[in-house]
């Protein structure tokens, strides 16, 4: 089975990060758990996920660690989370793009993908 994840326009659009915002808030898990539940949807997953540039995306075990900067708090997962009430105005820094492509394709791989 093959996971595309959406494009770098899609992925860094303001569209994207409020549907994302809805799909954490519906997994109704802490900050930390989302990250967990993340990370076992990516490394559970029998199959390839073709990244944003049309490559399959290496999935090695420092991956999620890299995707958050080592950020063991998750402190984003809870930021997000506050764009299913209130829309963003920014749209996502680039150097979000590897966060945001695993979390593409964690929902698509769990069957509620955030974009249609």
């Amino acid at each position: 089975m093959m996971i595309f994840t959406e494009s770098r326009e899609r992925l860094l659009s303001l569209e994207f990060l409020e549907r994302l915002a809805v799909r954490i808030v519906e997994l109704n898990l802490s900050r930390v758990k989302s990250t967990d539940w993340l990370a076992s949807k990516i490394f559970f997953f029998d199959g390839t996920i073709i990244d944003w540039n049309g490559k399959p995306l290496f999935l090695d075990s420092e991956i999620v660690d890299r995707a958050y900067g080592r950020d063991i708090a998750c402190s984003w997962n809870s930021e997000v989370k506050g764009f299913a009430t209130r829309p963003p105005v920014r749209r996502p820094r680039h150097s979000l793009l590897l966060r945001l492509s695993l979390w593409d394709a964690a929902l698509k791989i769990n069957g509620t993908p955030a974009l249609d």
